[in-house]
Parts: C-alpha cells; structure tokens; sequence
C-alpha cells in the first residue's frame, strides 16, 4: 500500500548523486566549505543535504522556495543539485508529480467515528499543518489498531478523492497501538502538508480553497483502511 499517494517515479525524476542533471563538480576542497554555506543560506527552509562522493552536493529545499533555490545556484553553481518540495529545480520552476489515488475506504464498524481536526483551517502555500485524528468508539465489543503515529494527511480538490498536495519532508514516526472499549477514544497526531502534486509549474499549491482528507489504517498498510470525513482548508499566497 502506498500511502501517502506519492508517485513512486519520484526517486526517478529528481537528482540524486547517482542520477545527476548535469556534468558539474565541485572540487573536492570545496565539498564541505560549500555543505555548511549552503545550510546557513537555506536555513529554515532547509529540507535535506547531502555531499555525492562525485563532488555535488544535493540539496532539497521546502515548497515554495524557487526564489532561493535561484539565489543559491547563482552563488555555488549547477554543481548544487536542487529539489524544492517534491518538484526538481534546475533554473527554473519544475513540473510537479502527480499523486496517486487514495485508497478505497472500507466501511468503518458499528459505533466507529473519525474526526480530524486541524491546528488552523488557513495555512501559507507551501507550508506545513498538522492537527489530530480523533477515533471514538461505542461499540458492543473493542475496536483495536496499530495506526503509528503521527499518520499522514492529504491535500484533495474540494469534493472530490484527487490528491494534488502532501507533506514532503521526513518524519520519524512511531508505533502507536490502540484498544477502545466501549465509550472510550483516543487521539492521534496528524501532520500534512502543501508540497504541490497534481503535475503543475512549481512546487507549493496554488492559493485557494482545499480539503484535508486522512486515512486511519494499520502502518503496515494493511486493510482495513477507514478515511475520515474531510475538513476544509484554505491557501493563502506566500
């Protein structure tokens, strides 16, 4: 199960040290001076680093960032490998992936309810969201699930199952089992984001009017799979 709906062609169109877009090197007396200068320009909006063995460095900045990306290649060269969000940067603003499909819903049990609930319903193109899932149950027997946490969200056009948004950067998730009895429920981190996939120029969503959709299942990916209600959200400009 693939879940989030991230295109598994990712790896194979974004640079990496094994598959560079271009022939430039960095000699390798300036690997590791240029690694430390190019953290402290990105910053915050640092996604990942990393030197090749081949003299590039490759760099993964978070949505939205096209503006430094110019501004880092200007200064370090093509030798500079640079990702922004989920879209490749070589000069110029990438085409976005396009997510998959999310997967089908089974039918939540007797006494079952899902609520997410987002931190804020308005979040900056390109950045960021988190909130919780909340699971309710007031069942006959138990209701048991190995979801991990945090669990994933997912950017959809309104009314409608069409990914076109996701979290990009790494998350270090843990186990996170769970057995209600009847009348109890338990929360579960969520975290998201505007990383843009629905094959557009550039990286971060456009600004307007989304939904937020999550899936709880078992983190192995294995049925069954129960999407919770969807929640509105809105995009603001950068």
């Amino acid at each position: 199960m693939n879940y989030p709906p991230v295109p598994r062609s990712i790896a194979e169109d974004l640079p990496t040290c094994l598959s560079p877009i271009t022939g430039a090197t960095l000699p390798d007396t300036k690997v590791a001076t240029d690694v430390a200068a190019v953290k402290a320009m990105a910053g915050i909006d640092l996604q990942g680093i990393g030197p090749c063995p081949s003299g590039r460095v490759v760099l993964a900045l978070t949505p939205g960032n096209e503006a430094l990306a110019q501004r880092i290649r200007a200064r370090f060269g093509s030798a500079v490998l640079i990702t922004v969000g989920l879209t490749m940067w070589n000069g110029r603003p990438g085409r976005s992936p396009r997510c998959g499909p999310l997967p089908t819903s089974s039918s939540l049990p007797r006494g079952l309810t899902l609520s997410l609930r987002l931190s804020s319903k308005t979040v900056r193109s390109g950045d960021p969201l988190d909130g919780t899932l909340a699971l309710a149950y007031s069942g006959a027997s138990s209701f048991e699930m190995d979801t991990g946490q945090p669990i994933e969200a997912v950017v959809v056009l309104p009314g409608t199952h069409r990914v076109v948004g996701v979290y990009s950067g790494g998350i270090a998730g843990t186990g996170y089992a769970v057995r209600l009895d009847p009348g109890q429920s338990y929360h579960v981190t969520v975290i998201g984001g505007t990383a843009r996939c629905d094959g557009g120029i550039g990286s971060a969503l456009p600004a307007g009017k989304y939904q937020v959709l999550t899936v709880a299942m078992d983190e192995t990916g294995r049925p069954p799979r129960y999407l919770a209600p969807p929640v509105s959200l809105t995009v603001t400009h950068r």
